[in-house]
């Protein structure tokens, strides 16, 4: 038996690696286009650029590998049918499950693997992959020194200048638009100058001369200004055209560990409870007060009953108005707590596929009876779409509240898990795929 458990693991290796390496691959070519631009315009070195998608090259881990175990799986058992050797175990008395226990096996420590890694490392990789992607897209490209083109990059101006002399730095046609008060913008108009970088290439210094200052005012276009200068000195901040790293304490949902998004949803728990009491103390304290027998109208003066209806009123809406702020604090925190729990869940039900992929490959590989590459990718490629489609459908459910967060993050494998076991039975039974529908007919 260990002979044999060897053997149909050895199967296992090279689809299996095969597999990891092109869904990876395919994965990082589609992640390409993204840092294109940002490669181009903001002339980001080789190193920096293979940073960035080694950082995020751990995400993908997280999603190929499960993947590569159902191709792997698909082929082994494909190929062994196709050769008659699953033909040869069975008339040997040896129980397919039997077959399928080392890969199971297999699929177990390869799953116990992924939800170290997706809780130990990927949330680190994820925040310094996020904190590299911010401080490049802070970076100015270096269009910023061409003549005729708007640059719109820099918060809060839009600059063009018709013509610059990159010898001598001479500006000419220079028009600086201040937008960082929308509603008070400013232009500047000058017929020359000169640009020079300050700080280390991070801020830009422009010396303007015979120039127009236009004060707007959107509110109040009476405000309007115009003031002539003959030479004026314009410092424009964050225009660094360097890599400007950057490191902070604050991390998201999908840069946290289990144990740190627990203590969330802990906290977001505690918080529920004193809104609920304040809304029941705060009702309860209205009724015995409008319904009492000592209820009184604060007046001094003889009053209506209209009036004291009104005031009634009054009161109810002050009331609803409370218990609406606090119902929407409540809304907000289950909101929260469903947000990091698809997160805790994710962790352990993406390296669970793994086992159901296992299950329903076996038995889908031994039905093909063929070991094609094609076939099995063509089989692959509809369980990932059916697999993705109810978790990115289950996870919008759950942020909207319709269903639990543990049903949303662990219905795909549920739903594959079961229709592999009964794909077993049929393929160890012998028995029609559909036998057991036409039956209850």
């Amino acid at each position: 038996m260990k002979l044999l458990n060897r053997y149909i693991l050895k199967e296992h290796i090279a689809p299996f690696l095969f597999a990891f390496f092109a869904i990876t691959f395919l994965l990082i070519i589609d992640y390409v286009p993204r840092i294109v631009n940002h490669v181009i315009d903001k002339d980001l070195s080789l190193v920096v650029v293979l940073e960035l998608v080694g950082l995020n090259l751990a995400w993908m881990l997280a999603l190929s590998i499960p993947m590569s175990v159902l191709v792997a799986t698909l082929m082994a058992f494909g190929r062994m049918t196709t050769d008659f050797e699953i033909t040869a175990i069975k008339a040997s008395g040896i129980n397919l499950l039997r077959v399928i226990f080392p890969v199971l096996v297999a699929g177990m420590v390869i799953t116990l693997l992924m939800i170290q890694f997706n809780d130990k490392v990927l949330p680190d990789l994820n925040k310094k992959a996020r904190e590299l992607w911010g401080s490049i897209s802070q970076m100015r490209p270096t269009l910023v020194f061409r003549s005729g083109i708007f640059i719109s990059d820099i918060p809060g101006y839009l600059i063009l200048i018709e013509n610059i002399n990159h010898s001598t730095s001479r500006v000419e046609g220079v028009s600086i638009t201040d937008t960082k008060n929308p509603n008070q913008p400013q232009i500047v108009v000058a017929e020359y100058g000169y640009l020079k970088m300050t700080d280390h290439g991070r801020n830009m210094q422009f010396t303007l001369y015979n120039g127009e200052t236009h004060s707007l005012d959107i509110a109040e276009p009476d405000n309007y200004r115009k003031v002539d200068f003959a030479q004026q000195v314009i410092n424009i901040g964050s225009a660094s055209t360097e890599l400007q790293r950057s490191d902070t304490e604050y991390r998201t949902d999908r840069e946290m560990g289990i144990t740190q998004m627990e203590d969330v949803v802990n906290r977001a728990n505690s918080a529920i409870a004193p809104f609920r009491k304040r809304i029941s103390t705060n009702f309860q304290t209205k009724l015995d007060y409008l319904f009492s027998d000592s209820f009184q109208y604060h007046s001094t003066k003889t009053v209506t009953d209209s009036a004291a209806l009104e005031s009634v009123r009054k009161e109810a809406g002050v009331l609803a108005q409370y218990i609406d702020r606090n119902r929407k604090q409540i809304a907000a925190q289950k909101k929260n707590i469903n947000k990091y729990s698809i997160e805790i869940y994710k962790k352990y039900s993406i390296p669970a596929a793994s086992l159901a992929f296992i299950l329903i490959g076996a038995p889908l590989g031994v039905l093909s009876k063929k070991g094609g590459m094609g076939t099995s990718i063509a089989i692959s490629i509809v369980l990932f779409t059916i697999y993705w489609a109810f978790l990115i459908g289950g996870e919008d459910l759950a942020d909207r509240g319709m269903i639990s967060p543990f049903w949303a993050m662990w219905s795909a494998n549920f739903l594959v898990g079961t229709i592999g076991v009964y794909l077993l039975y049929v393929v160890m039974t012998e028995r029609p795929v559909f036998s057991f529908f036409r039956k209850s007919v």
